[in-house]
């Protein structure tokens, strides 16, 4: 489903990321220039307030194989809704929605067509502590699927970028870029030394779940009880885990070069593909887009 590349990051990472925050970020600079030249320049970059990127994903989860549509609505400075729809079994259709809105999250489920007994649990809203710490995942959210596609941190989430060496992979060297921010952000930005483009974004993150279960026939072949929301177990809890995002197929949208493939590893492992067929730069959003439903 997706090509794994194998980095050798070794001491020189380390040697010249040192040496770039001592020389006052100067090729950081440099890097983050040439790589936005590469992607449209600075002129068709920033005319990009917001975009709509559509198209279908596969999708590995525990030991079920998912596939789906998905929809991708970015708003700078700080709107972001990714919707998904999948089919797990049968007609039965999840279509799920996640984002936030300047500091309020966007969470919808629905469920279309559920054989008698299915239950499906995306996670209970979260509250107090865990409320804020969602909305810290969602803007660090935002901010990579902003840097991913146009190498442009949210002016809600502004980033300080450093030059952290070279990495090498199947495809070549590359030049690291380290970009930190409010709320413990981090990521760090593999850019292609040749085409200056990026291959990758690299960070830590909280691994997608979802739980899916079928109640089994009741005494005498019958349809057993309906559960009651408290019989349902929640699912796992979250785990922080290392991500990479791997960036290619990029394509001319007015005049921005725009990475149409993700694919994703978790902790290593091959677990999602994405595909856009088509991105919109600077769509018209409907009122309702970005509200709470």
């Amino acid at each position: 489903m997706q090509r794994v590349i194998t980095l050798l990051i070794g001491l020189a990472m380390t040697a010249g990321g040192y040496a770039a925050r001592a020389a006052g970020d100067s090729k950081a600079e440099q890097l983050l220039t040439q790589a936005r030249a590469a992607l449209g320049g600075e002129k068709n970059l920033t005319n990009v307030r917001g975009l709509t990127a559509t198209g279908t994903y596969q999708r590995t989860m525990q030991d079920r194989q998912l596939a789906g549509e998905m929809t991708i609505d970015l708003q700078l400075p700080d709107k972001l809704l990714r919707t998904e729809s999948m089919s797990p079994i049968a007609d039965m259709t999840i279509i799920t929605g996640q984002g936030i809105n300047g500091e309020q999250l966007l969470r919808s489920q629905r469920t279309l067509n559920a054989p008698p007994g299915m239950i499906v649990r995306m996670g209970q809203p979260p509250v107090g502590d865990a409320e804020a710490q969602a909305v810290r995942n969602a803007r660090a959210d935002l901010a990579r699927t902003a840097l991913a596609f146009l190498l442009t941190p949210p002016a809600s989430l502004p980033l300080e970028f450093t030059a952290d060496g070279e990495a090498e992979s199947d495809e070549g060297k590359a030049d690291v870029l380290e970009a930190k921010g409010v709320g413990n952000f981090a990521a760090r930005i593999l850019l292609d030394q040749k085409s200056h483009r990026p291959l990758m974004l690299m960070y830590r993150g909280v691994a997608p779940r979802v739980m899916i279960q079928q109640q089994g026939p009741g005494p005498e072949g019958g349809r057993g009880r309906a559960e009651a929301p408290h019989d349902v177990p929640s699912p796992p809890a979250s785990q922080v885990v290392d991500i990479v995002l791997y960036l290619d197929d990029y394509r001319p949208v007015d005049g921005v070069m725009l990475p149409h493939r993700w694919a994703r590893s978790i902790d290593g492992k091959p677990t999602e593909e994405m595909i856009f067929k088509t991105i919109r730069i600077n769509p018209v959003f409907k009122p309702d887009t970005f509200a709470v439903k």
